[in-house]
Order: structure tokens, then C-alpha cells, then sequence
């Protein structure tokens, strides 16, 4: 029996946001000796490595458009802007405020592109946000630091990421769509690391772990997913979907850190879940 497009789409960008959860907890502790911007470089440098050999393979060459690029720059925003509040805020704290991403992104669609949400979407993002509420204690009045505002920034960028690469890649297959991804985020991360005095990364084991994890999993195959999964579902399935990465980033704490959810973050992480299905 055949999988159907928006089932097996639903299931790739949940696959993405799970192996995106994981990054949290590898970048957080990757951060007690290593800068940001060094990290994010050599994460997308080894990325490209592993990249190029599979158009070699296949026998062309990578295709760059301005819409790829501009997927790009929203790629680099939102690592930047993440990475550098993870620095003075938790990794988990980190996740919830990164996935107010999605109930951004109806918003972006209708202000580019005049697309008006259906009105499931609209409760699946209200589900969504409340859920998000509820995880990340905003319900309760927490006050925002500066790595809440720069963490808030990068949920600005992701979300224009998800709009244009839906317009990405309805003309880009998902390799190109990575491809333009990973180019530009490298050479923005390698123009930005001596703006902003960061040089250090240190090889020691964890740094070493993380930059493998996040340059392999969470970059050549997740960016590729969540291409693929596009094609076959909405932006705003796509945003849903990728609301449940704060989930597997508590997942990820919880194994690693010993952290565990309270009974209104286990009703929130529950919402989110349900609001994805909705959204499809």
C-alpha cells in the first residue's frame, strides 16, 4: 500500500524537527568552550563535504537561484540569532521560543503573498501557541532577557525560511534547495566570525560530537527532509510540524540532563502534538 503525499510529508517534517531538537542540547554544551560563528561554519563546511560528492555521483551540478539564496540568508539569520542567545539562555528555553516560528508563518504568507489560512490551520496554530504557552511559561508573565529577544529574532527568520522555501522548492529538487542553503549560510558564518571576534573552537571531544551531529544529521539530512516534505505538504503543515521540536528538545534534555516536564509543559507538549494533524 502506497503512503499517501501528506502523511508521508507529515512524517518526514517530524522527523526534522526531531533531529533539529537534538541540536539544542549538542550546540548548548558545545558553547561552553567554542564561539558560535566558528561552530556554524565548520557545521555547514562539512555539510557542503559531504554534499558536493553526491552531485559528482550523480553526474551535475548544483543549480543556484536568487530564491535558493534568499533561503539561505534566512538560514544564516535564524542559526546566528539562535546560537547567539543559546549563549545566555537554556537550551530548552531556547526550542519553545524558536518554535513561536509557526503561528508566524500564515502571517508571512498573507502579507507577501495574499494566501489566507483555512481555518483549521487557524485552530491548529491557536492549539499551537497555546501549547507553546504553556511549555514555555509565557502564560506566567517570565521576562525576556537579551537571548530571549535574539532567540525571538531567529523565530522570525525560520519562519520566513519555511515561506520561501516552500516557493523554493516548487522549482528547485530538495538537493539544490540545501545546496543554495548551506552555501550561503557558510560564507555569511565565515564573514560574520571576525566581525564579531569569534575564532574559538576547540577540538575536544563534545565540540567534536556536536559538530558532527549537527553538520550531519541536523544539516544534509534534515534540510534535505524538510525540502522534500514540502513539496508534498503546506507551509503551515510544515511550520506545525516543525512546532514539535521543542518537544524532542525536551526529549533530548530529559535522556541527557535529567530534566523533566511539569504537568501544564506535558498538557503543552500534548497540544502541540495534536495541532499538527490539524494543520494537514
Amino acid at each position: 500500500m502506497r503512503v499517501r503525499g501528506n502523511a508521508a510529508g507529515i512524517v518526514a517534517i517530524l522527523t526534522v524537527a526531531a533531529l533539529w531538537g537534538g541540536t539544542f542540547t549538542a550546540m548548548k554544551s558545545a558553547f561552553y568552550s567554542a564561539d558560535p560563528m566558528p561552530f556554524l561554519l565548520t557545521r555547514f563546511a562539512l555539510a557542503l563535504m559531504i554534499l558536493l560528492p553526491i552531485y559528482y555521483l550523480r553526474g551535475r551540478r548544483p543549480k543556484i537561484t536568487r530564491m535558493g539564496m534568499l533561503a539561505g540568508i534566512m538560514v544564516f539569520l535564524g542559526f546566528a540569532l539562535q546560537m547567539e542567545g543559546l549563549t545566555g539562555i537554556s537550551a530548552t528555553k531556547s526550542a519553545f521560543i524558536t518554535g513561536l516560528n509557526a503561528p508566524l508563518v500564515p502571517l508571512f504568507e498573507l502579507i507577501l503573498f495574499h494566501r489566507r489560512p483555512r481555518a483549521r490551520a487557524v485552530l491548529a496554530i491557536f492549539l499551537g501557541v497555546l501549547g507553546l504557552a504553556l511549555l514555555t511559561g509565557v502564560i506566567h508573565g517570565i521576562p525576556l532577557t537579551t537571548g530571549d529577544l535574539l532567540t525571538l529574532g531567529c523565530a522570525v527568520a525560520w519562519a520566513l525560511q519555511i515561506v520561501v522555501v516552500d516557493k523554493a522548492s516548487k522549482v528547485l529538487p530538495p538537493d539544490d534547495v540545501a545546496f543554495n542553503e548551506f552555501l550561503v549560510t557558510l560564507l555569511l558564518a565565515s564573514a560574520f566570525a571576525p566581525v564579531l571576534g569569534e575564532y574559538d573552537l576547540p577540538l575536544d571531544p563534545v565540540v567534536i560530537v556536536a559538530v558532527l551531529y549537527s553538520g550531519i544529521l541536523a544539516t544534509v539530512i534534515a534540510f534535505y527532509l524538510q525540502a522534500w516534505a514540502q513539496e508534498r505538504i503546506s507551509p503551515e503543515s510544515a511550520a506545525l510540524g516543525l512546532m514539535a521540536e521543542p518537544v524532542f528538545a525536551y526529549a533530548f534534555a530529559w535522556l541527557l540532563l535529567g530534566e523533566f516536564l511539569s504537568p501544564l509543559q506535558l498538557i503543552g507538549a500534548l497540544l502541540i502534538l495534536v495541532s499538527i494533524p490539524l494543520a494537514s
